[in-house]
């Protein structure tokens, strides 16, 4: 087992193409970081130090070769050296973007699993400079899901504290109806529950959404709320879960911010995302729950048409920064 280093934490610099290298930067001008982490990146120092000069960052880049380099004055970088200003163009998925970025991911998972460092925080990657590169994962959550050997995990939304669950995610939505059984409802359920209990809720409020039209409207609608949902409701009420619904995925997410519910169960990506996008697309935070290991996210893309321009904002990064941290200060409730 490697050493642990005290509260450090990796943020991948994301696509090379896109506004993670600008908004990795961004943060270390903020005064709004955690006191209590360390951070570094691990990506391309040439486009870090690009984005440096562009951005007028002052503090120097210290380029690591081992995480014994680690520097508290200066902006570290693991430098994987996969890419460089003359390979692509800014603002456009480009297969070296996506090899780049996969990689990136990789030794940030290596470097969690051996337990050097505490958790990830990811930069957006993006799905076309993926597959552009032949690499077959239609996100982040399912490339840590296959690196870590994890079987049972889902992407969870944080907004303006309401945390959101997703049953399906990136799959047409006829697959999506065809994925919605018991098994999976009541996962998400416990998966949900037990990290709002890591995030600080002592006796979380979970509601959960309903696939059809006004929940079904008790079969009218569909039946997949009586034959699925609602079973899950209940098993998860039987192990002290406070859960309910299924509600009307319409109506759900304002009763949450409205304070009825701590987390929601969606059953759709777009119940969810549509729902919290909506709302705040700037601050959410995208996490992965399930993992043995950290890993929290800016909830926004790679937003190619303001790379380059120096206007992105580094909100969302500064949320999932602050969310791995107390993941990690709670890891053992």
């Amino acid at each position: 087992m490697g050493k642990r280093y005290p509260n450090l934490f990796a943020i991948t610099m994301g696509d090379p193409a896109g506004i993670g290298p600008e908004i990795s930067l961004k943060i270390f001008a903020t005064n709004k970081l955690p006191k209590d982490c360390n951070l570094f990146i691990i990506g391309d120092a040439e486009i870090l130090n690009y984005y440096k000069n562009l951005l007028s960052i002052n503090k120097n880049l210290n380029l690591m070769e081992s995480l014994q380099d680690y520097n508290k004055k200066s902006i570290n970088v693991l430098d994987l050296k996969q890419i460089t200003l003359k390979d692509f163009i800014i603002g456009k998925p480009q297969a070296i973007c996506g090899r780049a970025s996969y990689n990136y991911i990789i030794k940030a998972i290596r470097l969690c699993l051996s337990k050097k460092i505490c958790g990830i925080i990811t930069n957006p990657i993006n799905k076309e400079a993926l597959h552009l590169a032949k690499i077959n994962y239609p996100g982040h959550t399912e490339i840590l899901a296959k690196e870590t050997n994890t079987k049972t995990f889902s992407m969870m939304f944080a907004l303006e504290n309401v945390y959101v669950v997703h049953v399906t995610t990136h799959v047409s939505l006829k697959q999506a109806i065809n994925l919605i059984n018991k098994k999976r409802v009541l996962n998400n359920i416990i998966l949900l529950n037990d990290t709002l209990k890591r995030l600080g809720f002592k006796a979380p409020k979970i509601a959960v959404g309903g696939l059809n039209p006004h929940a079904g409207e008790n079969g009218l609608f569909g039946s997949e709320e009586i034959q699925h949902i609602l079973p899950a409701i209940k098993i998860a009420q039987q192990q002290n879960i406070n859960v309910s619904g299924p509600y009307p995925p319409d109506t759900v997410f304002m009763r949450a911010f409205k304070g009825e519910f701590n987390g929601v169960v969606s059953m759709l990506h777009d119940h969810g995302f549509v729902a919290l996008k909506s709302r705040n697309f700037e601050e959410g935070v995208n996490i992965t729950i399930g993992l043995p290991i950290i890993r929290t996210s800016v909830g926004h893309g790679t937003a190619y048409d303001k790379a380059g321009k120096g206007i992105a904002s580094e909100n969302s990064l500064v949320e999932a920064i602050r969310s791995a941290v107390l993941l990690w200060k709670n890891r053992n409730k």
